[in-house]
């Protein structure tokens, strides 16, 4: 992947994961040759290179101590899922969870393998601009329904999940890029297998195309063991 060497250091930068055996329950069908624990855990990791790459501290939130390590190989930081709040979905209690206490926080989908530390940069760039007159900004998923980065100023709530895109729009968040014309590595998370082979078009980091080159019968048995794997 391409690195934003240049690039200043940016506001934190927010990830949530589920529990492994948890995660991507609809990414199946997978290819013969992957697991899907050690995908997911590749996936991160490959998002975790590009929030490297343009000198953003990153902050991994799951209730999953594998994740943790994962995160801790990486050099970023950890925290447990919060217990449930009312009023806030799982997901968006996570991400608050690791928000910034001042200043602006950026809130990023875990699962995008195909992502360039350039686009990240540039949309960064972008939020950061239109933040000086509005609370956050966003940038929609491929479909444009979906939300795949928020950046907010402190007090904002996300609100990713169903329609996240018009709920952040009513909320007052900027949408950067409003034609979808730029970032489609950027635009591209995973939930389905059609997700991943658009990724593949595009270009996956070398870590999701490991996971998916390991041959499913020698994947490790135990969840531990595919995180580990998917670090090195």
């Amino acid at each position: 992947m391409a690195t934003a060497t240049s690039t200043p250091a940016r506001c934190t930068v927010v990830l949530a994961v589920k529990s492994l055996p948890d995660a991507k329950s609809r990414l199946t069908p997978l290819p013969d040759s992957a697991d899907r624990r050690a995908l997911v855990s590749a996936m991160l990791l490959d998002t975790l290179d590009a929030v490297a790459a343009v000198g953003a501290d990153a902050v991994v939130v799951s209730p999953d101590r594998d994740v943790h390590r994962l995160a801790a190989a990486a050099g970023v930081r950890a925290l447990d899922e919060p217990g449930p709040a009312q009023g806030i979905t799982p997901l968006n209690a996570a991400l608050a969870r690791g928000a910034a206490p001042g200043g602006p926080t950026a809130f990023l989908q875990a699962d995008l393998p195909a992502l360039r530390s350039d686009s990240l940069a540039q949309a960064l760039d972008g939020a950061s601009l239109a933040l000086t007159s509005a609370p956050a900004a966003f940038v929609a998923d491929r479909s444009g329904h979906g939300t795949v980065l928020l950046v907010a100023q402190a007090g904002f709530t996300p609100r990713f999940g169903a329609e996240s895109a018009q709920r952040h729009r009513e909320a007052g968040a900027v949408e950067l890029d409003a034609d979808r014309r730029r970032w489609p590595d950027l635009r591209t998370d995973i939930d389905t297998p059609d997700d991943l082979a658009v990724a593949t078009d595009i270009g996956l980091g070398p870590r999701t195309l490991s996971a998916l080159a390991r041959p499913a019968t020698q994947a490790p048995s135990s969840t531990r063991q595919s995180a580990a794997d998917a670090a090195q």
